[in-house]
């Protein structure tokens, strides 16, 4: 693996697992410790193949016959099958190895890096990782999987109505789409301190809502249903409605709230009132119900490039508007996937 690569893999692993609030769904730093790395071999009991993680169960025995019952936690099936590692590849009664992160609570749980297969080929966390036991590897990292699909992409005209991807080819740190300070007011910053990330984290639990949500890494597409238009956003198979017209406001609010969208030029502009999502992000900086997302979306003359950017005014929270931006590419022949999330907190 070339420096290049490597030096893209370890920008994309300080996005996914350094920041707290860079990830949409549970950071696993928050419950294993990245500093310590263990290997064991046993026998594949229980397999979950299911998102936000894989879950694996391993059953090790040592000389004195002692079984110790291991909890392995592994990537989102959303981003192994695009890296070409599919659930045919492990069975039940298989006789693996496995090296991970221990868990800082339950040390009998492992996020997992690499796994050596019974067929004597090896899968591992492209993002944070490289092979560990064999050169007889599966899978491609996620660049890879995207740059496949971009060699010879056709010219295409200058649309929002497509699917969008997160470019993890090039991650540009002015892009970044949350910020290390804000404008706290002394209530927010107060409620920050306090937040406890485990027993208060909602995005641990397959919950998310506006704003945090137009983070989420998986691919994103707008369709236009004449008076609407319908964003479908693959992880937590969310769909949010961005109505075109003029509609009553509703009486309840929601995570996501209420959206009222407008051309602007080329731009779509989204205002979003009516939210109840208690969090800004995976800091712990709250948010009040006053909260107003400001949202434009201008797809690049060429029709490669969507740029985002919202502006959230919540006067309870900052002393002034935040912008947070970011973008999205086009990559040829990709689809929004069913994400079916589902978390077993006893795990931990």
């Amino acid at each position: 693996m070339n420096l290049e690569v490597r030096l893209i893999l370890v920008v994309l692993a300080m996005c996914i697992f350094s920041l707290p609030g860079a990830s949409a769904h549970h950071s696993p730093n928050v419950h294993y410790d990245l500093g310590q790395i263990v290997e064991i071999e046993g026998e594949l009991t229980e397999i979950a193949w299911r998102n936000p993680h894989v879950q694996l169960t391993v059953v090790e025995t040592d000389n004195q016959g002692f079984e110790r019952h291991w909890e392995a936690e592994y990537l989102a099936p959303s981003f192994l099958a695009r890296q070409g590692v599919s659930s045919d590849l492990l069975n039940e009664g298989d006789r693996i190895r496995i090296a991970g992160y221990v868990g800082r609570a339950n040390r009998a749980a492992l996020f997992t890096t690499n796994i050596l297969l019974a067929s004597d080929r090896e899968i591992f966390d492209f993002q944070v990782s490289e092979p560990r036991w064999t050169d007889e590897v599966v899978g491609v990292t996620f660049g890879e999987y995207q740059r496949a699909k971009l060699q010879g992409a056709p010219e295409i005209a200058s649309s929002l109505f497509r699917v969008w991807s997160t470019d993890v080819a090039f991650i540009n740190p002015d892009r970044t789409f949350w910020k290390d300070e804000y404008p706290l007011t002394d209530q927010a910053r107060a409620a920050q301190a306090s937040w406890d990330r485990v027993g208060a984290n909602p995005y641990m639990r397959c919950e998310n809502g506006m704003p945090a949500i137009m983070d989420q890494f998986f691919p994103t597409e707008f369709v236009s249903q004449g008076d609407e238009i319908l964003v479908y956003l693959e992880e937590q198979d969310i769909v949010r409605t961005v109505h075109m017209t003029d509609v009553a406001e509703p009486t309840q609010s929601s995570p996501y709230g209420h959206s009222v969208g407008h051309w602007e030029g080329g731009s779509l502009v989204v205002e979003t009132t009516h939210i109840n999502w208690p969090w800004f992000d995976q800091t712990g900086i709250p948010q009040s119900e006053e909260v107003h997302v400001l949202e434009r979306f201008t797809p690049s003359a060429e029709g490669h490039q969507l740029d985002y950017s919202a502006t959230v005014t919540d006067p309870a929270i900052f002393t002034e508007p935040v912008v947070l931006e970011r973008y999205w590419i086009w990559v040829p022949g990709e689809a929004v996937e069913p994400y079916n999330c589902v978390v077993s907190q006893e795990r931990y």
